[in-house]
């Protein structure tokens, strides 16, 4: 019997068509939450857009770039959370809601903890543009240990909770003990004076873990939950939490009489009221009156403020799981996001030393500001089609984790070698 050579051109579609099955698999693998991922997409470009545009303009009025202003990092931060509950949900499997395993889940927590810190002091020891939140994150994410057993109800309500007390309680404390903001970048220089390193950590930073712990809260409640399956239920309580913190807000200083008190504190302690109501408080309100808590201005951490933001939070990420339930097999077109989103410490921690390098060796020396229009879309076109680009790539060819994430889950592994692999970050059904 004779044999005939294969067919060459058939054999070539037959690998092409499984190269293009293995992309597709490694962009949207199944099981995966893909919807987060492209929830922290956009928040990795929001980001990059409070970094690089100016948030207003030359007569101090909120440009476009001031929409984004602190509801990327709010994002963060309750995307944090999420990630928290399912990167710890095979190690907390083992018991009827987890309670006999956490010790099993802490060091797992604590190693990625301790990692975040390192890089964050380490971003911040380079850079003096950017309020690195990283080392904030790591803090959280330790005591967030003493949350991850709860139940979902537990932790919506004590979410809400934190959200309205934390604030009056950094309030009082700054107030009784005259302490003032620090809008530098936490590194290794603070272990020099600790006192005040602890301070700016959970009072008077850009990040204050204090009242920043009920974000977390937040998304570790959402975690807990079937997110597919509860989606309209989510973006429901999302939308009640941005009517409250707006809504009662506008009460208070325009029904209450907060403006107008907000506008004579303002005149005597020469304190930007704009600023504060449309582009940013840096993290905390002036502690010169107690109406200062009545405004929900970017980074103002006030009851409003995180009350807006996290219902913001909160839709976005059903949108953005709505969008990839939509699209089922075909959600690997949302890889321009979810890519980057499936990596955030590597995409956020090579967006500051690019946003470093780029702001000493080509704007200008020293940095004057954030330049012309122009200057700033090429700047944010460079770094959106960057950390588009190479976490497709990275992801499709190398490996579906970032650097970074690939490195802490191997230090984890290494460190409990008799424990079963935890789950990915953000994988799972909830």
């Amino acid at each position: 019997m004779s044999s005939h050579p294969a067919d060459p051109h058939r054999a070539h579609d037959a690998d092409s068509t499984a190269s293009s099955a293995r992309a597709v698999r490694r962009l949207s693998p199944e099981g995966r939450l893909i919807g987060l991922d492209v929830a922290r997409g956009i928040a990795l470009l929001a980001m990059m857009v409070t970094h690089i545009f100016a948030l207003a303009d030359d007569t101090g009025m909120p440009t476009w770039a001031a929409i984004f202003a602190g509801r990327a990092s709010a994002l963060f931060a309750v995307l944090a959370g999420c990630s928290l509950v399912l990167s710890t949900r095979s190690r907390l499997d083992g018991a009827p809601d987890g309670r006999g395993r956490l010790r099993d889940a802490a060091p797992s927590v604590l190693i990625r903890a301790a990692a975040i810190v390192l890089i964050g002091l380490c971003l911040g020891s380079i850079s003096g543009l950017l309020a690195v939140i990283l080392v904030n994150y790591g803090i959280m994410f330790a005591l967030a240990l003493f949350f991850l057993r709860l139940r979902v109800g537990a932790l919506f309500a004590i979410a809400g909770v934190w959200m309205l007390l934390s604030p009056v309680v950094s309030m009082w404390v700054r107030s009784e003990f005259g302490l003032e903001p620090n809008y530098l970048p936490m590194s290794f220089f603070d272990f020099a004076t600790p006192g005040t390193m602890l301070t700016d950590l959970f009072f008077t930073g850009y990040y204050p873990v204090l009242q920043w712990m009920s974000y977390i809260l937040l998304g570790m409640a959402v975690a807990k939950l079937d997110i597919g399956r509860h989606l309209l239920g989510l973006f429901a309580c999302g939308l009640s939490l941005f009517i409250a913190g707006r809504g009662v807000s506008w009460l208070m200083l325009n029904v209450f009489g907060g403006d107008a008190a907000l506008v004579e504190v303002s005149q005597m302690w020469g304190t930007d009221l704009t600023a504060a109501l449309f582009t940013g408080s840096y993290g905390v309100t002036p502690a010169t009156s107690w109406w200062w808590l009545a405004i929900a201005g970017p980074h103002s951490g006030t009851p409003f403020d995180l009350l807006s933001t996290g219902g913001t939070a909160v839709m976005t990420i059903v949108a953005c799981q709505a969008a990839a339930e939509l699209l089922g097999r075909r959600s690997w077109v949302l890889a321009p996001l979810s890519a980057p989103g499936s990596m955030p410490l590597s995409v956020y921690s090579a967006h500051v030393v690019l946003l470093e390098i780029t702001r000493l060796a080509l704007v200008a020396e020293p940095w004057n500001g954030p330049g012309t229009v122009a200057e700033q879309t090429t700047e944010f076109a460079v770094h959106a089609l960057t950390f588009i680009a190479i976490p497709l790539l990275w992801k499709m060819f190398v490996n579906p984790r970032g650097p970074f994430e690939g490195g802490i889950e191997a230090i984890i592994r290494a460190a409990s070698p008799g424990s079963r692999r935890p789950a990915s970050p953000l994988h799972g059904r909830g």
